[in-house]
């Protein structure tokens, strides 16, 4: 092969990544915001949910468009690297980005300084996490729902219980904590 194959060959991969990227991207959008993944209570299950699926759709699109294009010469293993690739920057982006703000104590806080038409104090912002995120949203609630849907969680009495599934997910994140220094206190090493 000459370099100027070489060099088509190179920018057409390139192009069905970009394009692999792109579609997924699209679809993945549109997927969160419509049924079924929309009933989905659980924002992250949904999100892996939808990817799974936008994935397979991803690939099939690519595949009719390799076809049909033959004269790109992308093979099926090509396709499969680009779905994959498009997949892992979409999960990526979604924890990173979406997930982030829609679990974000940081992000709530932002938005009542945003809204202030003067400095507020920590003491201000602790009350309106109290009275509002607490309170009206009722997030508390929310987080327990999530725990017992994951299966880390499970109804005791007029209480929860942390179940085998719960104690292995501590230890994972007793584990990420160790190892990328996060602080000790959510998962419990400043008791060790």
């Amino acid at each position: 092969m000459n370099e100027a194959g070489a060099l088509r060959q190179i920018l057409t991969l390139a192009g069905c990544y970009v394009a692999a990227a792109i579609v997924c991207a699209m679809l993945f959008v549109a997927a969160m915001n419509a049924p079924p993944f929309t009933g989905m209570p659980i924002l992250f299950f949904r999100g892996v949910a939808a990817l799974v699926v936008c994935g397979f759709a991803t690939a099939a699109i690519l595949g009719v468009a390799a076809r049909r294009l033959a004269a790109l010469s992308l093979r099926a293993s090509d396709v499969a690297g680009a779905v994959v690739t498009a997949i892992a920057l979409n999960l990526c982006f979604f924890t990173l980005g979406p997930v982030t703000v829609d679990r974000s104590i940081s992000v709530f806080m932002l938005s009542r300084f945003e809204r202030a038409d003067h400095p507020l104090a920590v003491g201000d912002i602790a009350g309106d996490f109290t009275r509002i995120y607490v309170g009206e949203w009722d997030q508390m609630s929310r987080r327990f729902d999530e725990q017992v849907a994951s299966g880390n969680l499970e109804k005791s009495g007029d209480g929860y219980r942390l179940t085998p599934r719960g104690r292995a997910f501590m230890n994972t994140a007793r584990w990420m904590a160790r190892l990328y220094a996060t602080d000790p206190r959510f998962v419990g090493l400043d008791r060790e």
